[in-house]
């Protein structure tokens, strides 16, 4: 009897897991739908796809009638959703792309403008290159140039400028950042400088989105202008008008740093708490302001009218804050809890998560693959899920009921809970956000609570409210006190970010995991919290195997650029040490995956005795990290890595370097084994390499070659035993070489 009504038990929680979060099951199908097409080796036909989804739906549609539908038919459903959905996404946005670099004579419109402390960068829909109608010659639709700070063109201008482009480009490093696939999807074709600041010219007329976007944009910068003019230009300043207005470009570099270090960069996206606290406080204040007047209040639904005004003032802050992923996702998620208000139902639920969710992905399935939606859906279904939790166990023990006991006692029973849920909010979200910020920065702030601790109080309850009083005055002009007390707010909050970036001291630079790895980790992370009962046991699972894959995999030896002579490549020591210019966003993520701090980079420059160059090119001397753990008394031989950069250097190179890398295009009977120039760089892209010291078969790249008639020594050598690149041998389509070439424009 006891093992029955255990097993009872045991099915009701399985069906209570599913029958609550559904949705967020199939919402996870639908995402893997889309991760597994974006890793599929080569591009599927659209059309096949789309057929294979409709059989699946034909035949899921049979079956339910005699059947019923089952969770793994919607699961299988979701899944080929997400997968046909994403191949026609693909095929929708294809546009034209450069393939060589060129200047050119550019006109059109700008759809976008960024200013940054490093530049001004400008989105530009082209009308016409070379004189020539779109219409008349294959060309990008939209390029994206550096143009100087002094350019007065903004959102909706016809512009006209002649810039230098180039393709966009591809992953600096395998797994690492990939600007040409955010560049596919936006439909970017190129990207480049202007010469010179680009001329506004008259036009006839403009489309009315971009007219829209016009008036949009220059009520956020009449803001930002508003509240840097109330700061008086004031360090502050730059923050207060990325949390109100969205506009991040001013923020130097080292309250940023700060900021990451402390825990505390989630405050300049604006997400959920920014929302909350924006919309909220317009419901609190319209409510109260109605109660004002007893005789509305008693015969209309005030509560409800006051969710129409917060509704209306959440979509006001979406448009002048950016739109951002995460503001996107808090914006539909602050709907859904205020349409609950108007019908009478709870809207903060895993279930408006997942909805939020599935939209976002249907508009456009990329998204799944940017670190703001990862980070932000991932913190809010752990949180959610966890405050659903304790709100169930509330009501199972009747801890709602109100309490008898003195102001005194229930004023510091209100404060613990509220201490309480503040730590548990940094825990579970740091723990959740963590392992992506590792996957795609590599790094994580370990004393991250503490910032959150100290900085959150802070933030949630002088900073925003601050910032929310101050939109609501600024139209009469009084704006500037709250402003002031805001400012005063960001300050302190500022000093915290400081103090706790001082108590990591470069810890938080761990190094990048895989993609698998994460995968792994936050499998595991979600199992604990979603989970109920002994099903949460299942996480180890996960768990031993994401463990087990950072155990298993170590960083490359040698990373190389995709076009140029820049190469970092371990020394004798296992240190790895990078050669050619400093200061480029290459070696800063080579650093980042390897997990050394920013500011310990230039100590990493190559020097002799491994690095030698002369006017003919650089041999740089790699060896394998297993290195440190052979006998110094039988060190082995380093991998000779040679640049050439002529032909004559070319030939003697090719006779004793064990790799070749170059600009040049090298022919077939170079004995090198491995040779990576031109011809195979412009079409891989970056290469990482894993090294080893142990005697085993040579690794080559080059199917011709007299590579048996190269000096041999007994002496144990550092030999290639894995290669990674960037790009896959049949390219996916944002990652094919463009169509527009010098050629094709004449």
């Amino acid at each position: 009897m006891l093992s029955r009504t255990r097993d009872n038990g045991v099915s009701a929680a399985k069906r209570g897991t599913w029958e609550d979060r559904a949705l967020l099951w199939i919402s996870f199908s639908y995402a893997a739908g889309i991760a597994v097409y974006a890793m599929l080796p080569d591009e599927p036909s659209w059309q096949a796809v789309s057929v294979v989804f409709c059989a699946v739906t034909g035949l899921a549609l049979l079956r339910s009638r005699t059947r019923g539908v089952t969770p793994l038919v919607l699961f299988v459903l979701a899944f080929c959703a997400g997968g046909a959905l994403s191949s026609i996404r693909t095929a929708y946005v294809a546009a034209p792309r450069l393939a060589d670099e060129m200047t050119v004579d550019l006109t059109g419109f700008v759809l976008e403008r960024a200013d940054r402390l490093n530049g001004t960068r400008l989105l530009v829909s082209v009308e016409t290159v070379n004189e020539h109608s779109l219409q008349d010659v294959v060309f990008p639709t939209r390029v994206r140039v550096r143009v100087p700070a002094t350019t007065a063109a903004v959102i909706g201008d016809k512009v006209q400028f002649r810039a230098r482009l180039f393709p966009p480009s591809g992953p600096v490093m395998p797994g690492g950042y990939d600007f040409s696939f955010r560049a596919y999807f936006s439909q970017i074709g190129a990207t480049g400088f202007s010469f010179g600041v680009p001329d506004v010219k008259d036009h006839g007329g403009i489309s009315v989105r971009l007219q829209i976007a016009a008036y949009v944009q220059s009520i956020r910068d009449k803001l930002a202008a508003r509240i840097k003019a109330d700061l008086a230009d004031a360090p502050e300043a730059a923050l207060a008008v990325a949390l109100l207005v969205g506009d991040r470009g001013a923020i130097s570099e080292h309250q940023q740093d700060n900021l990451r270090a402390a825990g505390l960069a989630h405050i300049l996206a604006i997400s959920g708490l920014h929302m909350a606290l924006f919309a909220g406080g317009t419901y609190g204040a319209f409510l109260f302001f109605l109660s004002l007047f007893p005789a509305l209040s008693l015969r209309m639904p005030t509560h409800k009218l006051a969710a129409v005004c917060a509704l209306m003032a959440a979509a006001f802050y979406l448009l002048i804050s950016g739109g951002s992923i995460a503001t996107q996702r808090s914006f539909l998620m602050i709907a859904l809890v205020f349409l609950g208000v108007l019908t009478g139902r709870r809207g903060l639920t895993l279930r408006s998560v997942a909805l939020a969710a599935l939209f976002l992905l249907t508009l456009a399935p990329e998204r799944l693959f940017y670190p703001g939606f990862q980070m932000s859906f991932a913190a809010v279904i752990c949180l959610v899920a966890v405050y659903e939790t304790w709100r169930e166990q509330a009501e199972r023990t009747s801890l709602k009921s109100v309490s008898q006991t003195g102001w005194k006692r229930r004023f510091l029973r209100s404060t613990g809970r509220w201490l309480l849920g503040l730590f548990v909010t940094a825990l579970v979200a740091g723990i959740a956000t963590g392992i992506i910020a590792a996957h795609h920065f590599g790094r994580v702030a370990p004393f991250g609570i503490v910032g959150n601790m100290l900085g959150m109080p802070v933030f949630s309850l002088l900073v925003m409210p601050m910032g929310v009083l101050a939109f609501v005055l600024m139209p009469f002009g009084l704006s500037s006190l709250p402003l002031a007390v805001m400012a005063f707010g960001l300050n302190v909050l500022l000093n915290i970010a400081q103090f706790v970036a001082e108590l990591d001291g470069g810890s938080g630079a761990i190094g990048q995991l895989t993609t698998f790895e994460m995968l792994a980790l936050v499998a595991a992370v979600f199992a604990v919290f979603l989970l109920r009962g002994r099903s949460r046991l299942l996480a180890a699972v996960p768990l031993a195997l994401g463990a087990g894959l950072v155990w298993a995999s170590p960083s490359p030896d040698v990373h190389i650029a995709a076009s140029g002579y820049r190469i970092a490549a371990r020394d004798a020591g296992g240190t790895l040490k990078w050669t050619g210019r400093g200061g480029s966003f290459q070696t800063e993520s080579w650093y980042q995956a390897e997990g050394v701090p920013p500011h310990q980079i230039k100590s990493h420059k190559t020097k002799s005795p491994q690095l030698h160059c002369d006017d003919l090119g650089c041999v740089v001397k790699a060896y394998a990290r297993s290195e440190q753990a052979r006998p110094t008394s039988s060190p082995a031989k380093p991998l000779l890595i040679a640049t050439p950069r002529t032909l004559d250097a070319l030939y003697q190179d090719c006779r004793y370097a064990d790799l070749i890398v170059s600009d040049l295009i090298v022919s077939g009977n170079c004995s090198a084994p491995i040779v990576l120039d031109k011809s195979v760089r412009q079409v891989r892209g970056a290469i990482s390499l894993w090294l080893s010291a142990e005697t085993r078969e040579l690794l080559t790249t080059r199917s011709g070659g007299n590579v048996a008639d190269r000096p041999h020594e007994d002496q144990v050598r550092t030999e290639v035993v894995r290669i990674e690149f960037a790009v896959d041998e049949s390219p996916r389509a944002w990652h094919r070489q463009g169509d527009v070439t010098r050629a094709s424009l004449k």
